[in-house]
């Protein structure tokens, strides 16, 4: 899932549900959603530990200072007035950093918005090789977030990663299913009734 997608944002969704999280009494303060998504991004992509210069691994005695750093950053990417870019899915990681609440809210607000812009394709208006491109994508997608989970069984695996797994895989599924309803739609213009 990247931050921007292909005919709509996921931006203004996470940022929504971020603010919601952070203003709620109770619930994470903004620093501390920060850190577990960038924590959670650079124990996954190990070969960025230190080159980013924002979101870079903390020595342990500045860890609040750099928490603070990272929470700014994102504050400047959610701000119109400001150009500032995260790095590549990232925006997975801070919606799985929100408070189980606000994630699984948020979760489900993206796969509402992703469904309604799905159907608003009629299989006689769709492209089947833009079908065809975003299957592939989407299969490609789920297919390597199932091996991420799949060795040593799946009761090894953070609720993070089942989450996207499964994510994934209903989005290739939707992807498969466009193809299908594209397919369905030339055989029946030919006359071909399918059983």
């Amino acid at each position: 899932m990247d931050l921007i997608e292909q005919k709509y944002s996921y931006t203004r969704i996470v940022h929504n549900f971020f603010v919601r999280n952070w203003k709620d009494e109770g619930a994470s303060t903004k620093t501390a959603i920060a850190r577990r998504a960038v924590s959670s991004y650079l124990a996954d992509t190990e070969v960025q530990h230190n080159v980013d210069p924002v979101f870079k691994q903390p020595d342990d005695d500045r860890a609040d200072d750099i928490a603070k750093t990272w929470a700014h950053q994102i504050d400047k990417f959610f701000s119109p007035s400001e150009s500032v870019k995260l790095p590549y899915s990232f925006g997975d990681h801070l919606v799985m950093a929100l408070d189980d609440e606000y994630r699984k809210a948020c979760l489900a607000e993206i796969d509402r918005k992703r469904k309604s812009v799905l159907k608003r394709t009629s299989p006689d208006e769709g492209d089947i090789v833009a079908a065809v491109q975003l299957s592939v994508k989407e299969t490609s997608e789920a297919i390597s977030h199932l091996i991420g989970v799949s060795p040593e069984g799946l009761e090894d695996d953070s609720d993070q990663a089942l989450l996207r797994a499964r994510q994934e895989t209903l989005e290739a599924i939707d992807a498969l299913q466009q193809n299908v309803a594209l397919l369905d739609q030339e055989l029946a213009q030919r006359g071909i009734e399918l059983l």
